[in-house]
This record gives structure tokens, C-alpha cells and sequence, in this order.
């Protein structure tokens, strides 16, 4: 389960998660200051907490390449929508900068996008060993 590399990647994209969820990412310096973090507004906490648990359950998934594969298209699917989300917040408060927490946000769908191939090539090579019995 843990030798393969796709669980590796699954495993940062869920830490990666936690942490957007966790630490501000997005902050304003104005007299007002404000620090917007994942749990700031209820429709990024459901994603982000949602997308978190789907990241480490898909390492289990590890029996069934296929379902792994889809189960974290679907996540990465979510993780456009967080995306989206943040983007709203943000452009929301203009005149504010993103924090160092936020290439964790922008890790996500990196780390994703990199279990996804490495779940199809495992796929692929268990295909072409099954091929030559």
C-alpha cells in the first residue's frame, strides 16, 4: 500500500488539505485586517474537509486500481471547486495577498493530478502483465 508511489502523493494532497483547512491563506493589511482561512466560510469547510477524507480514503483503494483512479478524478474535480471558492473569497477582499499556506492550496490538485497518472500507469503495467500469462 505505502510502497506505492500514487499513496505517497495521496497522502501530501491530504495533508495539503488539512493545512488550507487549518492556517490562513489568504490575508488583507488594511486597518481592518483579515485572515481567511478554509474554515472561514462553511462552503469551503464542507469541500475542504470533504476533499481531505476522500485523499485518505483513496489510499486504501489501493485492491481496486480503478475505483482508486475515479474516486480521485472525482477529488480533483472538488479540489477545481475549492479553487473556485477561494478564488470568490478572495477577489471578495481586494487588496490583500496570499500567505505561504497557500501553496498548499495550490499543491492540491498538483499532488492529485500526479496520483492520477501513476494509478493509470500501475493499471497499465498490471494489464500487460496479465497480457503475458
Amino acid at each position: 500500500m505505502i510502497q506505492r508511489i500514487q499513496s505517497i502523493w495521496l497522502l501530501l494532497a491530504s495533508v495539503a488539505a488539512f493545512i488550507v483547512l487549518r492556517f490562513p491563506f489568504y490575508y488583507t493589511p488594511t486597518p481592518n485586517s483579515l485572515e481567511i482561512a478554509g474554515s472561514s466560510s462553511t462552503g469551503t469547510l464542507i469541500t475542504l474537509a470533504f476533499s481531505a477524507c476522500l485523499s485518505a480514503i483513496s489510499i486504501f483503494l489501493y485492491g481496486n486500481r480503478m475505483l482508486q483512479l475515479k474516486v480521485t478524478v472525482v477529488n480533483f474535480l472538488l479540489s477545481a471547486l475549492i479553487g473556485f471558492l477561494i478564488y470568490r473569497i478572495s477577489a471578495s477582499n481586494p487588496g490583500g495577498g496570499f500567505t505561504l499556506f497557500s501553496i498548499a492550496f495550490f499543491a492540491m490538485p498538483l499532488l492529485q493530478i500526479l496520483a492520477i497518472v501513476k494509478i493509470y500507469k500501475d493499471e497499465q503495467l498490471v494489464k500487460s502483465a496479465e497480457r503475458l500469462r
